[in-house]
C-alpha cells in the first residue's frame, strides 16, 4: 500500500482515533491502521507483531477486530455493489462488451480459504483435498473488483451447490434494472448475465462453456478459449487478493469465528486499493506463487441439462464472439 492509500485509508478510519488519558498516551491513529493492515498483510504469528509493533498480543488482536469493525460501518460501499445502479451497471457491460460479450455484467467462481475451525464443527468443513476451509464465492467485473461475495460455505460444498443457494442467483433472475436491460443480439433477447466455468450450472443468466466433445465446432472452440480469457479475471482477483493479504492465504483460525469477517474486510480493502489504481506488485505475485503449500479443492463438471432458451443465448454469443 501506498503511502498516500494509507493516509487516505486513515482518513475514512479517523474513528479508530484514541485520545491520552492522565495515565498513558493513546495509540496513534497511524500506528492502530499499521499494526491492522500489518496482520492481514503478513504470515507470522501475532507474538512477533506484537514484538515488532511493542504491544501486547492482546493489543494486536483487539485493534485488529477493532479496525474490521470499522472498516465494515466506513466502507461497506466499496464492496455492496449489487444490485447495480444504473449507470454502473452500464460501465460493467461495456467492459465485457470490449472482451466480445455483450450483455455480461461480470465473472464468478469460488475460492477455498484455509481454517481451523472447531473440532466439534470440523467434518463439514472437510473438502475434498483433505483440509478444512471455507468458501469464497466472488462475482467481479472487468477490472477484477469484487462485485458480490458470499463467504463462509463450508468445504464440503462446491460452487455450484454455494451459488444456487445464494442471493446472487435470485437477483439475476428478479431485479427490475436486470430485466429491463435485455438486450436484442441477432434476433434473440439476450438477458444480462453472468459468465462462469464447468463447475456451474448452465442457465440464461450464467453462461458456462461448451462441453468438452470431438464434435465441437472451430467457433465454438474459440467460443470456449475467449471464455476461458473471462474467467483469468476472477482468478487474478483472488491472486491479488491473496498476495496483498497474505492471512487469507496461509489460512485463519476460525474457532472464534473470525474467519468470514476477515475475509469481508480484505475484500473491501481490495476494491478501495483498486479504485484508486494502488499497484499490486509482481514480487509479491511471485512470492505467493512459490509459498503456495496446498493443492486447491476440484468442483465436479456440471452436465448441461436441457436449456433450450440458454443454449440459443450461448449460440448468438458465440457468432458474435467469433465474428468480432
Amino acid at each position: 500500500m501506498s503511502r498516500s492509500s494509507f493516509d487516505i485509508l486513515c482518513g475514512l478510519l479517523n474513528r479508530m482515533k484514541r485520545a491520552d488519558t492522565n495515565w498513558r498516551k493513546a495509540i496513534t491513529l497511524e500506528k492502530r491502521v499499521a499494526i491492522a493492515l500489518f496482520t492481514l498483510g503478513t504470515s507470522i504469528k501475532y507474538r512477533e507483531i506484537s514484538e515488532l509493533f511493542g504491544v501486547g498480543i492482546s493489543t494486536v488482536c483487539e485493534i485488529l477486530f477493532e479496525f474490521c469493525e470499522e472498516v465494515w460501518k466506513s466502507m461497506s460501499n466499496f464492496i455492496n455493489k449489487l444490485p447495480p445502479k444504473k449507470e454502473d451497471l452500464a460501465c460493467y457491460i461495456d467492459g465485457f462488451c470490449k472482451l466480445g460479450f455483450p450483455q455480461c455484467m461480470g465473472v464468478i467462481d469460488g475460492y477455498h480459504i484455509k481454517v481451523k475451525p472447531n473440532p466439534s464443527q470440523a467434518n463439514g468443513y472437510l473438502n475434498n483435498e483433505g483440509w478444512h476451509s471455507i468458501i469464497l464465492l466472488a462475482l467481479v467485473d472487468y477490472r477484477c473488483r469484487f462485485l458480490y461475495v458470499n463467504i463462509g460455505a463450508q468445504g464440503q460444498y462446491n460452487n455450484a451447490q454455494t451459488y444456487n443457494s445464494s442471493t446472487l442467483r435470485d437477483l439475476l433472475n428478479s431485479d427490475g434494472l436486470l430485466i429491463q436491460s435485455t438486450k436484442e443480439i441477432d434476433g434473440v433477447q439476450v438477458p444480462v448475465y453472468i459468465i462462469g466455468d464447468s463447475t456451474f450450472d448452465f442457465s440464461p443468466t450464467l453462461m458456462t462453456p461448451y462441453a468438452s466433445s470431438p464434435s465441437l465446432t472451430e467457433n465454438q472452440k474459440q467460443f470456449n478459449n475467449k471464455l476461458l480469457v473471462c474467467t483469468e479475471i476472477v482468478n487474478n482477483a483472488f491472486r491479488h487478493l491473496k498476495a496483498r493479504f497474505r492471512r487469507i492465504e496461509i489460512g485463519i483460525d476460525d474457532r472464534k469465528g473470525n474467519a468470514q469477517i476477515i475475509t469481508r474486510i480484505t475484500c473491501i480493502l481490495h476494491n478501495f486499493l483498486n479504485e484508486i489504481n494502488d499497484d499490486v506488485e509482481q514480487k509479491w505475485l511471485e512470492l505467493l506463487q512459490i509459498s503456495t503449500n496446498h493443492d486447491s479443492p476440484t468442483n465436479i463438471l456440471v452436465e448441461c441439462g436441457n436449456e433450450p432458451y440458454a443454449e440459443e443465448i450461448r449460440h448468438t454469443l458465440c457468432h458474435y464472439a467469433c465474428g468480432i
